[in-house]
């Protein structure tokens, strides 16, 4: 062994003649055994033999005023020993191979017997680590305990008290996968599987590495050496070193004496790479109180910081802040090699090793893992002694957050060492495979599935860095898993549990599960929305469905997933009906009832589905909007003459009375003549003075009005170019909103009454409608010559910008309009260009229009009720007023029921005389059928055509009449035609009548 520094040479038992001087005060020490660890404190010495034996060399006061050492004693004791620590309080902390953590006074006894650590005795421990006047340890199960003096925050408890003489369980850091825990004077470390550090305690001359000098009492993320792949770490009094996988060394805290070696003395706030080391591969670092080592690749060892004592090997050299060789005798080919270094107080080590050891120690740092042989022999072992044991491994496994948050790591190229906010360093494909395996094996997964359960009520709402979530996307693959293995499994208890879990935790952990969860394949995505889909499936199955905290976790996991796929663009987005479920009629009757109820008891609110919108389908939440639409249908028809006046049969509606020939003005003057409270009635319609009270009517009017309101000829509303699109005007005058006032009461009552209307307006008015802001794309459908020149003005570079001579001054609705009326003349720049387009798009559908919008945005809501609109998606809104314009004739076909007076040859004559309509008599027939000329937004399935035979006067001929229609029942009535030209003739005819409304 070489030692150098303060009584380099003394206290140890040396063989006669073994103490060679190499030079620069380093001395070769022939112990005649190999040291398997070295510790040195202010005061004391401690190393282990190869034999696993412990040894104490005490350093004493001489009465010089100097620091003699004594003479080597071993420590009686019957375990075999494998780490050893030293503080400066005159305190060794020994580590059995077993794990057990054993002290050692050395200021109390002649004889070194140590005692176990009380606290820790049924814990097994890993490492061990000492400050000045603390310790820190870290358990086999991924867990750390602190004990000691805490005036600075080095015990990580957050507590403001001056120490804890029993270990204290750090809680924040239970979640986190860590492989290393390291002390300082007054700091203290954690190190992760995948190379995030955390430090507390002690940061005056910034030791943490947290950019400022503020002692932190619970651990923190070290942030500047995230992905930096810190494999170590090392610290001194009140400095601290990082050795990264690639060997790299980073250092930080206090440079008074160059012990950074950044070739300076000040002090670095921030992990600084040892510049003067590029090029040489480390693989070892070692810190004494104010000096540092490391050792390369090539077994050469450096030094810089305090030579006070003697402790940098560089003789009379005086560049101390600057990485300089030890100059250490070795045998560069077949001799034994520099293996490892340790520096402690004023003391440098370095221990020597043969070729084929070295090789080992450089080899050993691969990070545990539950392995497919483990899982293999978890599945297969059949005999009871065997299984006792895999059931506790199983339980450790499973009910440790630490070890679940290590396992299943994506180690390809060292992927999980870039583990960030939005990488999760994860291969879930090998986590799904592996639970497939146990899930082959009931008793497994039922071991697995207890442990979790255990697990989960103790997960932290606060995990200190990010590696602590891991677990959340495990156990996603761990409950597909289960789900797919078991396809009738009605128990929700372990999806009960994780959601629970994830509803505990803070905003910021549940922002980096969703970046996590978005950067999944679509694929994976899909499939954990179904764990969830299933899970609430089965709630809202079971008699009575039970609107408490278990049911509203699981919604709210689901909105997390729905609101992060909201935020992907392009293929990464799954569809949102893929967390659309069909709820059942009872249940929304229910569930209206109570959001009613919400409404008028504020101080108790009970769950609704209905503040979950995303979780029903678009028919759920039709059949939503009509129960409660009927519903306020009855409750206004109720309230009419109560309580004491006479209720007339007409007070029951709100009856519109109407002339074909005045339609438009008609409607207007009584609908402004109408209480708001008359709107909520059932709509009734009659024309021309006829009391005859019929659906067809109201879709009738409907059907012509809006499209003579949506025309060009009404000037109501300004259209894009091809006149395909209508939009709000910019210019309006007061009776022109009183105008568009009404105009949102009609398609508030179309909705309100079950209608489809002609409304060709671009989605941003349904945007609008439910609080969405609209978008370039919204500007591209109502003017894609528009929408392409500002799409182009955002993908233009810098020098084709200024090639256009744009400024924002745009032209719009015929008129001059400047997008940034404080700046005017303001020129179109790259740095401005998407600033450019969004005033534009904003000027088009909000700015301009915002008078105006506002009253049919007030008209509209007179009718409907906000709450349930707003369970409508803005494509899904459009589609219930206006229809869709896919028209499968096959479904009509398929659906339509026939009276049993038709014969297979008439069946089959009308059918082949469709079939040779065009494709607008085809429209015209729906229209003909159903009073709509698009198809509902439910799809064909929707319209059931029922066939029944036209009834004629005795005499009469059935080819002398024409075919009819009762639309709000879907009925067409067909003479029994003699001849399939005869019916074609008839058919086409009545289509023709059927548009010639008198206006």
């Amino acid at each position: 062994m070489f030692s150098w520094g303060e009584n380099c040479q003394q206290g140890f038992r040396l063989k006669d003649g073994s103490n060679i001087s190499a030079g620069d005060g380093v001395h070769l020490l022939n112990l005649g055994f190999d040291i398997t660890d070295l510790s040195a404190g202010h005061s004391v010495l401690a190393f282990i033999k190869n034999n696993a034996d412990a040894a104490i060399i005490c350093t004493k006061e001489s009465k010089d005023g100097g620091r003699v050492r004594g003479k080597q004693k071993f420590v009686t004791c019957k375990e075999k020993i494998q780490a050893v620590v030293c503080s400066d309080d005159d305190v060794v902390t020994l580590l059995s191979k077993e794990g057990k953590v054993l002290c050692v006074d050395t200021t109390t006894t002649r004889t070194y017997i140590p005692k176990p650590l009380e606290a820790l005795c049924n814990i097994l421990v890993s490492q061990v680590a000492c400050g000045s006047q603390h310790s820190v340890a870290l358990t086999k199960g991924g867990q750390v305990y602190t004990w000691g003096r805490d005036s600075r925050g080095q015990l990580g408890l957050g507590r403001s008290e001056p120490g804890a003489d029993s270990p204290q369980h750090i809680g924040s850091l239970s979640a986190l996968p860590l492989v290393q825990v390291a002390a300082g004077g007054e700091q203290s470390f954690a190190l992760s599987v995948s190379g995030a550090v955390f430090g507390w305690g002690g940061n005056d001359c910034g030791q943490l590495g947290l950019g400022d000098t503020t002692d932190r009492p619970t651990p923190t993320p070290v942030h500047y050496l995230n992905t930096k792949k810190t494999i170590y770490i090392s610290c001194g009094k009140d400095h601290t070193a990082t050795l990264t996988k690639n060997g790299a060394v980073f250092t930080f805290g206090s440079g008074q004496y160059g012990q950074l070696g950044h070739n300076s003395f000040g002090d670095e706030l921030r992990p600084r790479l040892v510049a003067e080391l590029w090029g040489a591969k480390v693989t070892k670092i070692a810190c004494g109180r104010h000096h540092t080592l490391v050792l390369t690749d090539s077994k050469r060892v450096y030094s810089f910081g305090c030579g006070a004592q003697g402790q940098l090997g560089h003789g009379e050299e005086s560049h101390p802040s600057v990485p300089l060789p030890v100059q250490l005798t070795q045998d560069t080919t077949n001799g034994p090699k520099i293996g490892n270094i340790y520096a402690g107080g004023n003391c440098s080590f370095a221990t020597s090793t043969s070729v084929k050891e070295a090789h080992e120690v450089l080899s050993t740092a691969i990070a545990s893992n539950v392995t497919h042989d483990v899982i293999d022999k978890w599945v297969t072992v059949c005999n009871s002694k065997s299984w006792k044991k895999i059931k506790r491994e199983i339980r450790r496994t499973f009910s440790s957050a630490s070890c679940m948050n290590q396992i299943f790591l994506d180690q390809s190229k060292d992927k999980h060492f870039q583990t960030s906010s939005k990488y999760s360093g994860l291969n879930l494909s090998l986590a799904r495979h592996a639970f497939k395996k146990l899930a082959k094996k009931d008793h497994v997964m039922a071991e697995v599935e207890a442990a979790v359960l255990l697990l989960l009520p103790s997960l932290d709402e606060m995990p200190v860095g990010v590696e602590g979530l891991r677990i959340h996307l495990l156990l996603n693959e761990l409950l597909h898993v289960i789900q797919r293995h078991d396809l009738r499994r009605t128990s929700t208890t372990l999806a009960e549990a994780v959601a629970a879990a994830v509803q505990r935790l803070c905003a910021g952990s549940l922002r980096v599960l969703g970046d996590w969860w978005s950067s999944l394949k679509p694929s994976t995505k899909v499939q954990h929305v179904k764990v969830w889909k299933q899970a609430l499936s089965v709630i809202l199955s079971s008699e009575p469905v039970h609107r408490d905290s278990r049911l509203e976790n699981i919604l709210l996991v689901f909105q997390y997933m729905y609101n992060a796929n909201d935020r992907i663009a392009g293929r990464q987005r799954i569809p949102e009906q893929t967390f659309c479920l069909e709820i059942s009629q009872t249940f929304l009757q229910e569930d209206l009832q109570i959001w009613r109820s919400n409404i008028e008891d504020m101080d108790n609110q009970q769950l609704v589905l209905c503040n979950f919108p995303f979780v029903m389908d678009l028919k759920s939440k039709k059949m939503a909007f009509d129960i409660h639409a009927k519903c306020s249908q009855r409750e206004h028809q109720e309230m009419v003459g109560w309580p004491f006046q006479v209720r007339l049969e007409s007070d029951l509606f709100f009856g519109l009375k109407l002339k074909r020939a005045s339609l438009l003005e008609g409607t207007f003057k009584q609908l402004a003549a109408a209480h708001p409270s008359d709107f909520k009635k059932p709509l009734m319609v009659y024309f021309d003075e006829d009391p005859k009270v019929t659906d067809v009517y109201k879709r009738d009017l409907f059907h012509h009005l809006f499209r003579e309101m949506v025309s060009t000829g009404s000037r109501m509303f300004m259209f894009n170019d091809s006149e395909t699109l209508a939009w709000f005007p910019s210019t309006t005058t007061e009776e022109d909103k009183t105008n568009v006032f009404l105009f949102g009461v009609l398609c508030g009552l179309a909705l309100y009454n079950n209608s489809i209307i002609h409304l060709p307006f671009p989605l941003a008015l349904f945007k609008k409608l439910l609080g969405v802001e609209p978008t370039l794309q919204d500007l591209m459908e109502f003017s894609p010559a528009v929408g392409k020149s500002l799409q182009c003005v955002l993908d233009y570079e810098e020098d084709d910008l200024e090639d256009l001579d744009w400024c924002f001054l745009i032209n719009w609705d015929g008129a001059e309009v400047d997008l940034d009326p404080q700046n005017p003349g303001k020129p179109l720049t790259v740095l401005n260009k998407k600033e450019f387009v969004d005033a534009y798009v904003s000027h088009a559908f909000s700015a301009s229009v915002e008078g105006v919008f506002e009253e049919f945005k007030r008209g509209f809501f007179q009718v409907c009720d906000r709450g349930l609109v707003t369970l409508f998606r803005p494509e899904e809104l459009q589609g219930v007023l206006v229809g869709q314009d896919v028209y499968d004739w096959a479904k009509l076909k398929k659906n339509t029921v026939w009276e049993l007076h038709f014969s297979d040859h008439t069946r089959q004559m009308f059918w082949e005389v469709f079939d040779e309509l065009t494709e607008d008599q085809r429209k015209d027939f729906l229209w003909f059928l159903t009073g709509y000329r698009r198809v509902p937004i439910l799809g064909m399935d929707q319209v059931q055509m029922k066939v029944q035979v036209t009834q004629v006067q005795s005499g009469q001929r059935y080819d002398q009449h024409f075919p009819g229609s009762l639309t709000c029942h879907s009925i067409l009535y067909l003479p029994l035609y003699s001849s399939k030209e005869i019916m074609r003739d008839r058919l086409t005819v009545a289509l023709i009548a059927e548009r010639g409304f008198s206006m």
